[in-house]
């Protein structure tokens, strides 16, 4: 049985920007983790489903978002890059015959549902090989993929994840451009202090 479009969420990182000992992912937004309030907006949005992709060294992340109904799939060769973790989803993606490959970052704590579901709706209307979120004109996070680019997802690596992709297929894109600004990375304690400073336990 096919299923609809999935969004994944990429958690396969090793936070090394944070400083030492400082797991990025556990860190508190409002009274639960940062890994787990993002999956809990990403369960508020259409998709057909929710898989988590997590460094399997990090075993404290899937305990996090145990109780949730998503699928979580553990990178055990995170040190690849952000690409391996993508080709995990993809794989889990053709086995479930899924109908297409939203991505978002499990470091974006500020990205909204209805972001996501305009992302795609833009899809469901085009059927468009990429939709991509835009911000001012500034192509961003979410990204959808159609099955069509399922294999090429499959034979990335590095840890680029699919932007080769994306600039390949530029022409062919359809850009969902959203009202404000993307929502902030946290790449390092300082944006994290920063985003919370701006009332970010409130997003």
């Amino acid at each position: 049985m096919r299923q609809g479009t999935w969004l994944v969420i990429l958690a396969g990182g090793y936070s090394r920007r944070m400083g030492p000992g400082i797991r990025k992912l556990l860190l508190p937004i409002g009274e639960e983790a940062m890994l787990r309030h993002v999956t809990s907006k990403a369960l508020l949005t259409k998709a057909s489903g929710v898989a988590v992709v997590v460094n399997a060294e990090f075993p404290e992340l899937a305990e996090c978002i145990g109780d949730l109904p998503v699928v979580i799939l553990p990178n055990y060769n995170a040190a690849l890059g952000m690409s391996s973790s993508l080709r995990i989803a993809i794989d889990y993606f053709v086995r479930i015959a899924a109908q297409g490959a939203c991505v978002m970052l499990a470091d974006q704590p500020g990205m909204e549902p209805a972001v996501i579901d305009e992302v795609m709706d833009r899809y469901e209307e085009t059927e468009a090989k990429l939709v991509q979120a835009a911000y001012q004109g500034k192509p961003g996070h979410p990204v959808l993929f159609s099955p069509h680019l399922f294999e090429e997802l499959r034979q990335i690596i590095g840890d680029k994840g699919a932007r080769e992709i994306i600039r390949k297929y530029a022409e062919a894109r359809e850009l969902v451009h959203i009202s404000g600004d993307e929502p902030q990375d946290i790449d390092i304690y300082e944006d994290y202090e920063s985003w919370m400073a701006k009332g970010g336990c409130l997003n």
